[in-house]
């Protein structure tokens, strides 16, 4: 699962430089493109050590660095430089896959030292990876200080600053709040909780087929409008009388089923089954569809 879960593709940013090429200038290796996720053969860095530590532990790629590739090709007609230049693309998706993220475009700034990159993937392997299975990991992990999102949607300037982002071949983790100064406990698990809870609700809207037991009990109602059931005044209480969390959308809907299963993946994920009980006890629908939403995860590889 985790090949198609995570099948990646090469984003060649820069292939408009082939058209001045001349037969004879340098051109990039089409190698397997897992190269591209792991350090240089010739590199012994520390970096270069931790990383290939962390292939050889978990089976992922590490990355503190959005370019996998920066190939120089000569020079134009003009005496300038050319690269090719390939980027892990969080926008970049193939098929039909329920990733959230092509309506917005990302940039990083890095974690600057070792140190930091060593304390990040000891949080990253004590915090989060202890929540996935093999068969649920990520391909790559891309470690940064910062990510700042722009929504692209009606050319809108606003930016919005995630925790984590989850792309089919990377889940990127922002991790500034982390080394701003040492944090509690608390706080580390508060955090990890949050990044969890991203990259879950993400996943899970790519696996809707997994998801029959959980989709039988409002089957019957996603994407319906509320006139075609018969209901008026709908507050959060019918919802939930109904087994939904959330409404839908055009306003006077009820969800669909990938929204459904987000939302109740991300309540799975940031709960105990005891607060759960304490605050929804009483909606015997949507009690049921969080026990299946937790039984589902787990077959999946998610280990609570």
């Amino acid at each position: 699962m985790k090949r198609l879960f995570y099948s990646f593709a090469i984003i060649l940013s820069g292939i408009c430089l082939f058209s001045c090429e001349s037969e004879d200038a340098l051109e990039p290796d089409y190698k397997n493109p897992s190269d591209y996720f792991q350090p240089a053969a010739d590199d012994n860095s520390e970096e270069a050590q931790l990383r290939r530590k962390f292939f050889a532990d978990y089976g992922s790629y590490l990355l503190f660095n959005d370019t996998l590739q920066n190939v120089y090709l000569g020079k134009d007609i003009n005496g300038d430089p050319r690269y090719f230049v390939e980027t892990i693309d969080l926008t970049y998706t193939v098929g039909q896959t329920g990733y959230g993220t092509s309506l917005s475009s990302y940039t990083f700034t890095y974690i600057p030292n070792f140190e930091q990159k060593l304390a990040m993937t000891e949080y990253l392997e004590t915090y989060i990876l202890p929540h996935f299975s093999d068969a649920m990991r990520p391909y790559s992990w891309l470690l940064t200080k910062t990510i700042i999102g722009k929504m692209d949607k009606y050319d809108s300037a606003q930016t919005f600053s995630p925790y984590a982002v989850v792309n089919q071949r990377c889940v990127a983790v922002a991790c500034n709040y982390l080394t701003q100064r040492e944090r509690t406990e608390a706080q580390k698990k508060n955090y990890a909780s949050r990044v969890l809870n991203i990259m879950v609700s993400s996943m899970v809207k790519a696996q809707t087929d997994a998801f029959g037991e959980f989709e039988a009990v409002s089957h019957d109602y996603y994407g319906r409008s509320y006139s075609s059931l018969g209901l008026e005044n709908v507050n959060q209480e019918k919802l939930y009388q109904y087994g939904f969390l959330v409404a839908g959308s055009p306003v006077g809907y009820m969800t669909d089923l990938s929204n459904d299963i987000s939302s109740y993946a991300s309540n799975v994920v940031a709960y105990t089954d005891e607060q759960l009980e304490q605050r929804y006890g009483k909606y015997e629908l949507v009690m049921l569809k969080h026990r299946l939403m937790k039984q589902t995860l787990e077959r999946l590889g998610y280990i609570f």
